[in-house]
């Protein structure tokens, strides 16, 4: 609910804006504005593919650590169990902490590895941030040449555009050069 919410009002923030920008228009021209859908360019684009099958990757190897660290924590669990009538009260205690310390361990893996500002967001970043670059500069030249005055994205994640012309979608025309540009 709270997301729709944040959405509905960067729309309308986005659409205040637009309309105080064509009402002062300095030359009295049409405002232009196009749209592409980045995660379409991100999709068919060789290189942001060749990235996200490195991160898929990682995330793969990552997953594999910690099934193996999780398997191994069942069985401490499932050894103690079997074996805690049997044992000392310093032993139950021994294997009590050595449980806790895999588990911790466990958590402090997948936050190492997985959490916010953790290995996956650094080399995402990483990877797609020359992507970004590469595709923000073809967006900026299809904009000039088609002499747009803003371009939005329209991506499958995040809809702040609630309607679009088809005949203003930069999308493949951005995709077509930067497929070239991969060619020479």
């Amino acid at each position: 609910m709270k997301e729709k919410f944040v959405v509905l009002l960067s729309s309308a923030v986005i659409l205040s804006a637009l309309g105080f920008m064509f009402a002062a228009s300095p030359k009295n021209e049409p405002l232009k504005v196009g749209y592409v859908n980045s995660t379409t360019i991100l999709n068919q684009l060789p290189e942001a593919q060749a990235a996200q099958r490195k991160l898929d990757a990682l995330m793969k190897a990552w997953s594999d650590t910690v099934d193996q660290m999780s398997k191994e924590y069942q069985a401490k669990v499932d050894s103690y169990t079997k074996q805690s009538a049997m044992m000392t009260d310093q032993s139950k205690q021994q294997a009590q902490q050595d449980i806790n310390a895999l588990q911790q361990q466990i958590l402090a893996y997948r936050q190492e590895k997985v959490g916010q500002g953790g290995e996956l967001d650094q080399t995402r970043e990483q990877l797609l941030k020359p992507i970004r670059d590469k595709v923000y500069g073809v967006i900026a030249k299809v904009a000039k040449e088609n002499k747009m005055q803003f371009v939005l994205d329209k991506n499958d994640q995040v809809g702040v555009i609630l309607y679009a012309d088809p005949d203003y979608d930069l999308t493949y025309k951005v995709l077509d050069i930067l497929t070239r540009q991969g060619t020479k």
